[in-house]
């Protein structure tokens, strides 16, 4: 009785051995919660979907990145899922920087007086002397904006600009005029000048035509867009509703567009509206209205369509009216958007990578940003996206261990005890 009891309980002992070698396998975790925890994101849920390497062209205290479709068309639509990481998967801090914001530093109105008029053969010469601001301030501006004659006109002009009113530089060319209800009554200089002085040339004006008064107008901004500007042709749809003209314009990578440019030809005058993907009316510059007018030597056109704010809606529709006119003749359509750039700060640990892709991230906060100010002097040299390739899914927390790598081993640990247990079964059924 004894020796079965003892045969009985070494038998216990060797299945208790047997369950722990099965259980230790990793089959069936003993701690399955433990387990799940180990390898949980530090600071944000989810996982990346997208990485790109970041290739740069020297070692450099700080890089300039700017983004691309690709980068819209995965990441969070706010971008917060943006990450860099160096070759340690240690976190880049950085700070990003939209094209979409030009914050004007200041913006001044000057009034002038007409001082002279005179006639060389059709041309006309108009000399007006700007008023300064104050005293002992010096004038400077960058657009001229003029009074117009009454009547229906087009003049190309020229504008000189001088200190005394004596000596006389060229700084343009162009034109104004009032027609068909359109008008164009200024003149944008490639830059700020400091001339107390500018002499307006009508040319071809044997009527006469008078320009009265003359506004000078500064305006300067922060930074350009034209670093943030890229262009593109997208997919569209145009269709002919009733007297209407429909042109749908696909921004399925939710683009920032700043302008959409129609190609076109013929003689038009249209009003339109804008539209976003949820029938929504967005507001536009200018008098929204498209035209296109050939003249003898020069065309007045307005065949660019601009949102007051960006738009990034997943489409855009475009209504123009054409009321008993036939419909405009479009031959092409581009679009103008605005990309964001990254300054990060350089570091021996290269190559650096770009993450994105995480709809449970958080935007990150970096101290950089700090140092904007400082940062934005120094000379910043420009990295390039690489391809992008998908980030492996990982395994279900706890499983990944015993599904790759051991799972030949385990087969056999689980294979050797289950003929184990039948053995040790069978045993103790024939000491009954």
């Amino acid at each position: 009785m004894l020796s079965k009891i003892g045969r009985r309980a070494r038998a216990a002992v060797l299945l208790a051995v047997l369950g722990g070698l099965v259980l230790g396998s990793g089959i069936f975790p003993a701690n399955s919660a433990a387990a799940a925890s180990g390898g949980a994101e530090k600071t944000d849920g989810g996982q990346w979907r997208f990485s790109r390497e970041i290739s740069v062209p020297e070692a450099a205290p700080y890089y300039e990145l700017y983004l691309d479709e690709a980068v819209y068309r995965s990441a969070a639509e706010d971008l917060r899922d943006l990450r860099i990481q160096d070759s340690t998967g240690a976190p880049v801090p950085y700070y990003m920087e939209s094209g979409a914001e030009t914050v004007e530093e200041h913006s001044a109105v000057y009034v002038s007086e007409l001082i002279h008029k005179a006639v060389k053969g059709t041309d006309t010469l108009l000399d007006y002397q700007i008023k300064p601001l104050a005293e002992h301030v010096d004038i400077q501006g960058n657009r001229l904006v003029f009074e117009l004659p009454a009547e229906s006109f087009l003049k190309h002009v020229e504008v000189w600009g001088g200190y005394d009113g004596q000596a006389w530089e060229q700084l343009g060319t162009g034109d104004l005029y009032a027609t068909n209800g359109l008008s164009a009554d200024s003149i944008t200089l490639e830059r700020s000048y400091k001339f107390g002085y500018y002499r307006l040339v009508v040319k071809s004006n044997p009527e006469g035509l008078e320009f009265p008064g003359l506004t000078l107008v500064d305006s300067s901004r922060e930074w350009s867009t034209a670093a943030f500007m890229r262009q593109k042709t997208p997919q569209t749809e145009i269709k002919q509703v009733e007297n209407r003209t429909e042109i749908m314009i696909s921004n399925t990578d939710r683009l920032k567009i700043g302008k959409v440019m129609l190609g076109s030809t013929g003689n038009f005058l249209r009003r339109y509206e804008l539209y976003d993907s949820a029938g929504i009316k967005i507001p536009v510059t200018g008098s929204g209205e498209l035209y296109r007018l050939d003249f003898k030597d020069t065309r007045i056109s307005r065949t660019e369509i601009q949102p007051v704010v960006p738009a990034s809606s997943d489409s855009l529709r475009v209504v123009i009216y054409n009321l008993d006119d036939a419909p405009i003749s479009i031959t092409d359509l581009k679009i103008e958007y605005l990309v964001d750039r990254l300054v990060f700060a350089g570091g021996e640990k290269m190559p650096y990578s770009l993450l994105y892709g995480n709809t449970l991230a958080t935007a990150p906060q970096y101290d950089i940003i700090n140092f904007k100010d400082r940062i934005s002097g120094e000379k910043l040299l420009q990295a390039a996206l690489g391809a992008e390739i998908p980030v492996p899914a990982a395994d279900p927390p706890g499983t990944s261990w015993w599904l790759q790598g051991r799972w030949g081993f385990n087969a056999i640990i689980i294979a050797v005890s289950l003929l184990l247990v039948l053995i040790v079964a069978r045993k103790l059924g024939q000491t009954k």
